[in-house]
């Protein structure tokens, strides 16, 4: 896929990905996929992203970034590293097992 988001899906298996979205259509990206039956994720860590982390599945919120993200994922990660979602995968799916 040729960039960050990409490359962590490659990693993890994940054969579908919607990267550079606009603010005000991931809310949307992400109910026509839940609408569709599908489990969804989202990474984020700006304001513009919060509506959509409330709206997924799974919210991931990158932690270095603004606070409504960090309030509105399910999921904060501290560092700030975005490789961290498939190491945050990677261990929960390990801790399921």
């Amino acid at each position: 896929m040729g960039e960050p988001t990409g490359a962590i899906a490659d990693q993890l298996g994940i054969t579908q990905v919607f990267a550079n979205v606009l603010p005000w259509q991931k809310a949307n990206v992400i109910k026509d996929l839940q609408a569709k039956g599908k489990l969804v994720a989202m990474v984020g860590y700006g304001i513009n992203d919060a509506p959509a982390l409330a709206t997924a599945d799974i919210g991931i919120a990158i932690g270095s970034r603004t606070d409504i993200a960090k309030e509105t994922g399910g999921i904060v990660l501290i560092r700030g590293d975005l490789r961290d979602v498939a190491l945050g995968i990677e261990l929960s799916q390990e801790n399921n097992a």
